[in-house]
């Protein structure tokens, strides 16, 4: 697994840089960049799943959409953030209760519909996607102000999940 797995000091840059991201999108507000915040939030969403997927690299490994490449998983630092959201969705670490091309039905939706949604909102840097998806309309102070609550409750679940390893992580070594 060592093809896989971030090393240690970079699964910590990467989480350094998740809030450097956080950082910059709040001055990207405060200067009323909307689009470059929702960029930097993006990317926040990127660097933490990454990070967090690295904590559970053998569950991620036996995910059927774990990303492949001449048949073999593709090494970790290779994700984009479609394929971590692929995995975080088929291992059940966010709820989803949409499919991918499905019409938004926010009564339907869950905290992984909404972080799709922030990658979309983040792909909006992509000239084609913008002029296809907002059609000249501007990325507004709400799309910025939805992505922080997004990313913010992402990581709340993330931290439950990794609290809860931890939790039976130390009642199995204390029986044992």
């Amino acid at each position: 697994m060592p093809d896989f797995k971030l090393n240690d000091e970079l699964h910590n840059e990467v989480g350094r840089l998740s809030r450097v991201y956080y950082l910059q999108a709040q001055k990207c507000k405060n200067s009323k960049a909307y689009l470059a915040g929702c960029v930097m939030m993006g990317a926040a969403l990127e660097a933490s799943l990454l990070a967090f997927v690295n904590c559970y690299p053998d569950e991620a490994l036996r995910s059927p959409v774990a990303p492949t490449k001449k048949g073999k998983i593709k090494p970790l630092v290779k994700w984009s953030l479609a394929e971590l959201l692929a995995v975080v969705k088929e291992r059940g670490w966010l709820l989803f209760g949409l499919s991918l091309n499905e019409q938004w039905v926010a009564r339907r939706a869950h905290i992984g519909d909404y972080a799709e949604a922030l990658r979309q909102t983040r792909d909006l840097v992509h000239p084609v996607r913008y002029a296809l998806d907002l059609q000249r309309k501007r990325v507004t102070k709400r799309y910025l102000e939805k992505s922080f609550e997004i990313f913010e409750v992402v990581t709340a679940y993330f931290l439950k999940k990794l609290d809860e390893s931890l939790r039976a992580a130390f009642k199995a070594q204390n029986e044992g």
